[in-house]
């Protein structure tokens, strides 16, 4: 079976086709040779943890039960200042707001260290001469948003980390680990039991979303963490789908 999928690889890749492959990750599963097996994703004392983010609040949304859990192990980037996220605000002010959002929920959980760039939103790509200045040397783990996002600070961010994994160093068993903002993965290998620190996250989403402009919003998103409890532990859970830099770097991108 191995050697059908290497076999089918090698043949997309020798036709030059594989970029117009649909970003599937059971395609990705298929060529990769991965296994539909769910760990639960373990911190220890000194892992290290670099969570990427395409807007503020996203890391909330994707993996605020974990950072708020275990925030002395990551560092969180937020690669736009969130310009363009609020209706009839204009740009500068929206990023006044975002920002402070940003800072103070960072704030709030105690997180290791934190940084918000003055990059506008939908500019991250003409951005990669800032990204590459990000140190990745000391990540056991990079945590970036999932791919199905269909944003193009999303794509911007993926593509910008692509390079930076062939241009810069990093530890020989480093992962990288999708997660979900926007949209759900289609599969995943990691889960983390955030059923005892979800009001937590709740409080977290709410400094973004408040209740009074964003009506039922928290409930919404942690629904998709209530829907990943029915085959793992807890009643709610994040989840992430993990890849080895060599296979990141072959992920095609539109």
């Amino acid at each position: 079976m191995l050697d059908i999928k290497k076999k089918l690889f090698n043949l997309i890749e020798n036709t030059n086709k594989i970029r117009k492959i649909s970003c599937n990750k059971f395609v990705f599963h298929f060529l990769f040779g991965k296994k539909d097996v769910y760990s639960q994703f373990k911190v220890n004392i000194d892992t290290k943890c670099l969570v990427l983010v395409q807007y503020p609040g996203a890391e909330t949304k994707g993996l605020g039960g974990l950072i708020a859990q275990y925030p002395k192990n990551f560092e969180i980037l937020c690669l736009t200042n969130g310009s363009n996220m609020l209706e009839d605000i204009n740009p500068v002010e929206s990023t006044i707001i975002k920002r402070q959002q940003f800072q103070d929920v960072m704030k709030k959980i105690r997180i290791k260290g934190s940084k918000i760039f003055d990059i506008d939103s939908d500019t991250l790509k003409n951005q990669y001469s800032t990204f590459k200045k990000i140190d990745f040397s000391e990540a056991d783990y990079i945590f970036v948003p999932n791919i199905y996002d269909n944003n193009i600070d999303t794509i911007a961010l993926l593509k910008h980390l692509k390079q930076a994994l062939k241009d810069k160093e990093y530890k020989s068993k480093l992962k990288i680990l999708m997660y979900e903002s926007d949209f759900a993965l289609s599969t995943f290998d990691y889960y983390v039991d955030i059923s005892t620190i979800i009001e937590t996250k709740k409080k977290m989403l709410k400094e973004y979303y408040p209740e009074d402009k964003y009506p039922k919003l928290t409930e919404k998103i942690t629904g998709i963490n209530a829907f990943r409890s029915i085959c793992l532990e807890g009643e709610y859970c994040e989840a992430f789908l993990s890849f080895t830099p060599d296979e990141f770097i072959k992920i095609p991108l539109i």
